[in-house]
């Protein structure tokens, strides 16, 4: 994963809470409803953090979820406040599953810290059964033509894409795509909420500290534009339970 994940940061924790992205559970909610993902259902929430997903997956919506993270310290305070969670330290490009063994994967603010991404799609590709479901949501820059520009942001923001490089991104795994929602919203409200409290949204990016190179990377963050997007895949064929 990248370096200088916002997740990192205490003070973006303090405003999100442990869901720690922009919509918090009520895109994960959204996403349920969409795929129609029924109890009793295996899923996987793939950069699991805190694992306040995982834990509304199961008691809310009756599914069998579990989560994986890198992450040791997330995972064990993950444990300590959601104690019998089924949680896993994994690399998400390389997932400790069968093929074809589960109804869904959740990766929710993650696939922009991967270091290759189309790794951990074919991954997730592998795992779903027939029919299965991709849930993606993460950053994307709405300005034109500013891929290009992604290498020279911090944290989340340097592995974003334009709308149409996600969904590239996802085609190329060999997953169908099936529905995209724009929810920028979220990171507008999420953004206004860390300025209020504590005078800068710069948590919201990562990799920038308090010198006078946020003010360049302020410029560089309002030309691209970010959004906020919810994407669902699916993996082609008639599902067998």
């Amino acid at each position: 994963m990248r370096q200088a994940a916002p997740y990192e940061s205490p003070g973006l924790r303090e405003v999100t809470g442990p869901a720690l992205r922009p919509g918090g559970l009520a895109l994960t909610q959204r996403a349920v409803e969409l795929c129609g993902l029924a109890p009793g259902e295996r899923v996987l929430d793939l950069g699991c953090g805190l694992g306040a997903s995982v834990d509304y997956l199961n008691e809310t919506h009756g599914l069998r979820a579990f989560g994986l993270d890198l992450s040791a310290a997330m995972l064990a305070q993950a444990r300590s406040d959601h104690p019998g969670l089924a949680l896993a330290r994994g690399e998400a490009s390389g997932l400790p599953l069968r093929s074809a063994s589960l109804h869904g994967v959740f990766l929710e603010c993650v696939l922009s810290l991967a270091d290759d991404p189309g790794a951990v799609l074919a991954e997730c590709r592998r795992v779903l059964g027939p029919g299965g479901w991709l849930v993606l949501s993460d950053l994307y820059l709405r300005a034109p033509h500013v891929d290009a520009m992604a290498a020279q942001l911090p944290g989340c923001l340097g592995g974003a894409r334009s709308r149409e490089g996600w969904q590239e991104l996802v085609i190329s795994a060999g997953l169908e795509l099936m529905t995209w929602e724009d929810h920028t919203d979220h990171l507008r409200r999420l953004a206004a909420q860390l300025a209020w409290s504590h005078g800068s949204a710069t948590a919201l990016w990562g990799g920038c500290d308090d010198g006078g190179d946020c003010q360049d990377l302020s410029k560089i963050i309002a030309q691209t534009r970010p959004g906020y997007f919810l994407l669902l895949g699916r993996k082609k064929g008639e599902r067998h339970e």
